[in-house]
């Protein structure tokens, strides 16, 4: 019988010598089961094994290292050795055979029978002596090697350090973009600082704000440079630009109607070509007439359509412009024949470059006796728009608003300009556009103007504009009649808005009306955290009150569109008020309520109300709390009226009048009256009790008044021009020959904005 090797992982080492090898036997026998362990320094087994047991294993032990020696001896050199490892099992036809437990097992000893045994080695015997002395190499063993770790050192290169050093680039730091209107935790998150160290450098500031409080942007600016750091503090209508720009494929696109803006003087006839131009697409469509339901209508020449933009004068082009909202992509400036440039032309014509969009000068009031087209270019080529005739890049078209000459160069040109701006937009896309005029009607709600601009709106989507979101419940065109779906370039109005958003604001379509809620409630939340930021940064104290004697004019603003609101809030913006500050403290578009009232009311405050009028009780709940309610019509007129209540707030100002002057030529005294300035009156004339002052050599010696005015025995009131007189001024009798008294009056005057 073959006894199968144990598998060794590694040749093993030469046996120690006796003494420092432990047996541990295991033998087991039936169901008894014993355990037999051999000291190393030969004594007495544990167990209290008798004399002849311990024999009788020491002889078992020698025999079976006899046996092992021999197998050792005929056993292959290790280079000879099968793949398999040491002690691999081997089939008889050379094929591997998988290894047992019984052949990983230890060796047997004699007579053990069946059972089983490991031995197991003091790895530590070998280090001590037989008799626990000295650690020495065991008998048969190499000396073994002491570990020592390897340190890496680095090698010096010669050349290295010969070559010049690379030019170390300096990379500018990044500005940090921290939203405006952020929390003290939010500041802190942004500048990457704790906000125990944040809340640290605000009170070395002099703010003492916690961590939920909104700084301002002053604040912002402050704690980054203390921290030296460089901020940039983002607004959200900046962030509102940046989602404008769109990326759609070349064959995606297709032709876009334009979109024209016409602006200019109000006396220089740009509302009737307005109306000239619908009453000649009235006689081409034979519809009989055209209701301007909405701020943008459009116009077919030439098998081309052409959306006209009819907003309430240039402001609230300015509005959009400054929104980043470009939605006019030609702008036409009217100017009268008669008239020339004038300051409003001049404006308008700024904002459309500030705006970039190629200009059409439309020369109107052609017809009159008086008109000069060629003066009208003149000025506006001092202005730096060259007309085309004149080698310039701009064309002039000479019209007429009330003959129709010109109308269809006018549309010629505007289509041509549109081909070489070659306007195109993708339909395909999900709707985005803007908000043209936005209204609040009793009876259908919000009622808002969107110009498409990218994409096809349909009935059913959700939209979100600003702080406002929608479905789509109804469209319907410029012509005021039922449709699906609007395309780009053309105007809708849409009904389904919680509320009614700016004129201006960027429309898109979202996913859902979850969707639309919550990132109009984002950007609601961002536009409070704004306001408050900037009502945070204005540090007003009493004293500061006190001395500049500033004074507040309460408004509650409401008006019929949302575009009208807004360039009274662009009027009030342009008075001066750095005496009479003038308060918003409500805007909002609809008619007078008493929700309106009752805030007016609390403040102290006065209604304009804007082609609206008080619905419900407002008006008797006027009556009862004293507030005021202002109707207007035309937006000058309010601003007017405004502007005079600023300035009737205003403290009067002290004015000084001359009324005459005397010269002293004699002086005389008595005893009871004191001293009598003989004088002469030169100028004007000298009353009893008025107010004088006493010149000597060009210096005031005496500011006061007359006591005693008499003229020879007689005491009189005034004295004029060419008479002699006697003055005895009050509390004072250094008078001299050859002073001169000026009499002068005060009087309080009511004074004007600047």
């Amino acid at each position: 019988m073959v006894r199968p090797q144990a598998v060794r992982p590694h040749p093993r080492p030469a046996r120690p010598r006796e003494g420092s090898l432990h047996w541990l036997t295991v033998s087991k026998r039936g169901n008894d089961t014993q355990m037999r362990q051999r000291p190393a320094s030969g004594g007495p087994a544990r167990g209290g094994s008798s004399e002849p047991e311990r024999r009788a294993g020491d002889a078992t032990s020698r025999a079976g290292e006899a046996r092992r020696s021999q197998r050792a001896a005929a056993a292959p050199p290790p280079a000879a050795r099968p793949e398999g490892g040491e002690g691999s099992p081997k089939a008889s036809d050379g094929a591997p055979k998988r290894p047992t437990r019984d052949s990983l097992q230890g060796e047997r000893m004699p007579g053990s029978g069946g059972g089983r045994r490991r031995v197991v080695i003091d790895s530590q015997a070998s280090r001590r002596g037989s008799g626990g002395g000295a650690a020495g190499p065991a008998a048969g063993q190499p000396p073994r090697r002491q570990r020592r770790g390897r340190r890496r050192r680095g090698t010096y290169d010669e050349e290295a350090e010969a070559r010049p050093a690379a030019p170390t680039a300096v990379v500018e730091r990044e500005a940090i973009r921290i939203n405006s209107g952020s929390t003290v935790k939010e500041v802190a998150e942004y500048l990457g600082i704790p906000s125990a160290e944040a809340i640290k450098q605000l009170m070395a500031l002099g703010e003492l704000k916690t961590l939920t409080q909104t700084l301002s942007d002053e604040a912002i600016v402050e704690l980054a440079d203390r921290l030296g750091k460089d901020v940039e503090i983002v607004h959200a209508d900046e962030e509102e630009v940046e989602e404008l720009a769109f990326e759609d494929a070349e064959e995606d696109l297709v032709e876009r109607a334009p979109v024209v803006t016409i602006m200019g003087h109000v006396d220089h006839g740009k509302t009737s070509l307005l109306d000239a131009i619908r009453e000649t697409e009235v006689a081409k469509s034979e519809a009989g007439g055209i209701t301007q339901h909405i701020g943008a209508y459009q116009v077919n020449h030439g098998g081309k359509t052409v959306t006209f933009l009819d907003t309430p004068g240039h402001e609230a082009f300015t509005a959009m412009r400054a929104r980043g909202a470009r939605v006019t992509d030609i702008a036409v400036i009217v100017v009268a024949a008669d008239d020339g440039v004038k300051p409003q032309t001049q404006e308008a014509l700024d904002h459309a470059k500030e705006a970039r969009v190629p200009i059409v000068v439309a020369v109107n009031k052609i017809d009159k006796p008086e008109a000069n087209p060629q003066r009208v270019r003149s000025e506006m080529a001092a202005l730096g728009v060259q007309p085309v005739e004149w080698g310039g890049d701009v064309d002039f078209v000479d019209v007429s608003a009330k003959t129709k000459q010109g109308l269809d160069e006018l549309l010629d040109t505007i289509v041509t300009l549109a081909e070489l701006l070659e306007l195109r937009a993708n339909p395909n896309a999900p709707a985005s556009g803007t908000v043209i005029e936005s209204k609040l009607d009793p009876g259908r709600g919000p009622v808002v103007t969107i110009l498409i601009g990218r994409g096809t709106l349909r009935i059913g989507d959700a939209l979100v504009a600003g702080p406002t979101w929608g479905r789509v419940r109804a469209m319907q065109n410029f012509l005021g009649a039922r449709v699906q779906e609007a395309h780009p370039g053309e105007p809708v109005e849409v009904l389904g808005f919680d509320s009614v958003p700016e004129a201006g604001e960027h429309v898109r379509v979202v996913e859902n009306e979850r969707r639309a809620k919550q990132l109009a409630g984002e950007r609601a939340a961002r536009l409070r955290a704004e306001g408050l930021a900037r009502r945070g940064g204005k540090r007003v104290s009493l004293e500061d009150i006190f001395k500049s004697g500033a004074k507040e004019l309460n408004l509650v603003l409401k008006a019929d569109v949302a575009g009208s609101l807004e360039a009274i809030e662009d009027e009030i913006a342009r008075l001066p008020q750095d005496e009479v500050q003038v308060n918003v403290i409500r805007r909002a578009v609809g008619a007078v309520s008493e929700s309106d009232v009752m805030l007016a009311a609390a403040s102290d405050a006065v209604i304009l109300a804007f082609n609206v009028r008080p619905v419900g009780g407002a008006r008797a709940l006027a009556e009862r709390e004293g507030v005021e309610i202002r109707h207007y019509s035309v937006i000058y007129r309010a601003i007017e009226e405004l502007r005079q209540a600023m300035e009737g707030m205003l403290a009067p100002e002290e004015v000084e009048e001359t009324l005459g002057s005397a010269e002293v030529r004699q002086i005389f005294r008595a005893s009871r009256v004191g001293t009598i300035a003989g004088c002469h009156v030169t100028e004007g004339k000298v009353a009893r009790g008025g107010r004088v002052r006493l010149v000597r050599d060009g210096t005031v010696v005496y500011d006061g008044t007359i006591a005693s005015l008499r003229r020879f025995n007689d005491d009189v009131r005034e004295v004029s021009a060419g008479f002699d007189c006697g003055i005895v001024l009050e509390n004072f009798g250094d008078v001299k020959e050859g002073d001169v008294i000026e009499a002068y009056a005060t009087r309080l005057r009511e004074r004007e904005l600047a």
